[in-house]
């Protein structure tokens, strides 16, 4: 595991975002979250 990020609800899915690709979208049950992170998500296609 590379770390662990406490959601107040159950996670379904992620994915990076942004313009530089380091902002963390996280689908929730009910909510959509984001967080910057220090690096560079995967292009995606």
């Amino acid at each position: 595991m590379i770390g662990r990020v406490a959601l107040p609800e159950r996670c379904a899915n992620v994915c990076f975002g942004g313009l530089k690709r380091n902002r963390l979208f996280m689908a929730a049950s009910q909510s959509i979250y984001a967080l910057y992170v220090n690096t560079q998500g995967a292009v995606g296609g």
